[in-house]
């Protein structure tokens, strides 16, 4: 479990598959997949647009409409002022002050995110926290394989 003490309040984060609803973990892969395949800023829309007009220019329309689509989504987020990697993050907000925080909607992620950012959160601990829990996750998954895999291979 992951403690953050942030003002007034006491943060707790999932920081393991064991623990953790499965819903909020696919939750936090979902967001992290957009943060790292979309992206939520006007360089991310213009690196988007550069390449459908690459496809485009190849003949390949079907992948110039995935850029496109892709770009149109990192638009929405840009403009919403959203950040992927803050959604997840709010998805693996277990309490604040003892609250269990159980609605992973977009809506109730945002109002997650805006109360971390009201209590002062920093993009650093944005990254930091998201990295430590996927850190904490791979290192999970390889001992579960190892002791699945076992005497099978």
């Amino acid at each position: 479990m992951i403690r953050l003490l942030k003002r007034k309040k006491i943060i707790e984060f999932y920081d393991s598959i064991e623990e953790m609803p499965h819903r909020n973990y696919m939750k936090f892969n979902k967001e992290m997949m957009r943060q790292n395949e979309v992206g939520n800023d006007e360089t991310d829309v213009l690196k988007r647009i550069e390449r459908a007009m690459s496809f485009i220019n190849a003949g390949s329309s079907d992948k110039a409409f995935k850029e496109l689509s892709n770009a149109r989504m990192s638009y929405t987020y840009a403009n919403a002022e959203l950040h992927p990697r803050g959604l997840a993050l709010a998805s693996m907000v277990k309490t604040i002050d003892g609250q269990p925080q159980n609605d992973l909607t977009s809506d109730g992620l945002r109002e997650v995110l805006v109360v971390l950012q009201d209590e002062g959160i920093t993009k650093k601990e944005v990254e930091t926290i998201s990295e430590q829990i996927k850190k904490k996750w791979s290192e999970n998954l390889k001992y579960f394989f190892r002791i699945n895999l076992k005497g099978k291979i």
